[in-house]
């Protein structure tokens, strides 16, 4: 197969405004995708939320759903409905489409940063849950717009823009 071909210039990175738009989309998705894998879950297991190894199982169930959804679509050129409507795509430093390996560790960089937020706030500091949307904030700062997980996993987070025969009269 012969590779793609770099892009003669870059694509522009997406503003923290596009981000911000693209988490609470991609959320109200997300929201149905994790109730129906959860439902079913609970409904093969018979979880009823009580603590034990049933419910780590179900919370790892649920980051295994979100990890194989998020991994599909940043992979090989893939984007998920949100990402398409806001001509969004994650692309490597290169400009090319990251593989599954590099996509996985991307999303394993932005569930880790929140939630060693969260357990530093629980366990050592209430100041620490200050950190959570640090990846979001660290976009802002950074010299490039991209946010700390994808500084972490070489990604990038960029606009595209769509092709004139399906662009819109007033794009």
């Amino acid at each position: 197969m012969k590779p793609a071909a770099l892009p003669s210039h870059p694509s522009p990175a997406a503003s923290p405004w596009r981000r911000l738009m693209g988490i609470t989309y991609e959320s109200i998705i997300l929201f149905g995708v994790i109730w129906f894998a959860d439902y079913a879950f609970s409904a093969l297991t018979q979880f009823k939320g009580e603590p034990g190894p049933l419910r780590h199982a179900f919370q790892a169930f649920t980051v295994l759903v979100l990890g194989s959804y998020f991994s599909f679509f940043w992979s090989d050129g893939r984007v998920s409905l949100p990402m398409k409507t806001l001509s969004l795509a994650v692309q490597t430093r290169e400009g090319r489409p990251p593989g599954p390996l590099r996509a996985a560790l991307r999303f394993g960089a932005a569930l880790a940063l929140p939630v060693a937020a969260l357990a530093g706030g629980h366990l050592l500091s209430g100041w620490l849950y200050l950190l959570v949307p640090i990846s979001w904030v660290w976009c802002m700062l950074d010299r490039d717009a991209q946010a700390l997980h994808d500084r972490i996993a070489g990604t990038r987070l960029v606009n595209q823009t769509p092709p004139d025969r399906i662009r819109s009269v007033d794009v």
